[in-house]
């Protein structure tokens, strides 16, 4: 009888997790301690871990089942787990700043430590040395994750041709630039020339430069959105990013739609 009343209740229960009925803190200790109904949980919640008895702490699929769901959680697991390669490697996977908790032998393990800056630009601070020392490392890094430039060894904010690299594919990290680098009119235009959408983070000083405009609206018309002041009713700024991208139209100043030539400048570069 009590163990037809068992199977009932946690039949009852498997389903009532499932559907969101109720959450694994909420269950009392004889369920909790049930393996099925813990891995259930944790397959539709994220902190289940925390509430798992010790009885199951230590249980390698729970272990693995729970970082995959959450990779932090890696910081809370016995010892020998954070020595696990797989274990590791699972938790790095979901979230890459797990690797601050793992052993340190995994910060020069290089699938590990590419799988967590894949996952989490963050986890550069964790990597070994090595790699802080690898252009081509690091340019993936920030390809991935353009705020690891942030990050970044002091020596690369200040390598041009590493900047341009990175420039291409995320134009925000021109905020993290060295400030002599950040104020060279040169290299900002040939930084604008690559990603037009530097235009958006360029110094204050150079907002109203209509040479940076013009170059930005040229490389991608949709850079219209970050011109500013008078320059936004600039009619060849305008022209130019209706030629380079008809969608820029939506972008510009109310006031310029009914000029004659910005409208005609639509109608040409729709139909090309």
């Amino acid at each position: 009888m009590e163990k037809e009343f068992y199977k009932n209740l946690k039949l009852k229960t498997l389903n009532d997790i499932t559907n969101g009925k109720i959450t694994y803190d909420k269950l009392d200790n004889i369920l909790k301690g049930d393996k099925e109904i813990t891995l259930e949980a944790i397959r539709h919640e994220s902190f289940v871990y925390y509430d798992v008895p010790e009885s199951l702490k230590n249980d390698r699929e729970i272990v693995l089942a729970s970082l995959k769901k959450y990779g932090l959680m890696l910081e809370f697991v016995n010892d020998k787990f954070k020595k696990d390669r797989n274990v590791v490697f699972t938790a790095v996977k979901q979230c890459g700043f797990a690797l601050k908790y793992a052993d340190k032998i995994f910060q020069n393990d290089e699938e590990i430590v590419h799988e967590a800056i894949k996952s989490d630009g963050w986890a550069l601070q964790f990597v070994g040395k090595k790699f802080l020392r690898d252009p081509e490392f690091l340019s993936l890094a920030v390809k991935y994750h353009g705020y690891a430039f942030e990050l970044l060894p002091k020596k690369f904010k200040k390598d041009k041709t590493f900047i341009e690299k990175c420039i291409k594919n995320h134009a925000y990290i021109l905020r993290f630039l060295d400030p002599k680098i950040k104020f060279d009119y040169l290299f900002l235009e040939k930084l604008i020339k690559i990603n037009g959408y530097c235009l958006q983070y360029i110094p204050d000083v150079f907002k109203d430069e209509f040479n940076f405009a013009l170059l930005a609206v040229k490389q991608n018309g949709l850079s219209i959105n970050f011109v500013e002041g008078e320059l936004r009713k600039n009619k060849e700024i305008i022209i130019e990013a209706i030629k380079q991208n008809r969608e820029s139209y939506d972008l510009i100043d109310n006031s310029m739609k009914l000029d004659k030539d910005v409208n005609a400048a639509f109608m040409k570069y729709s139909t090309i």
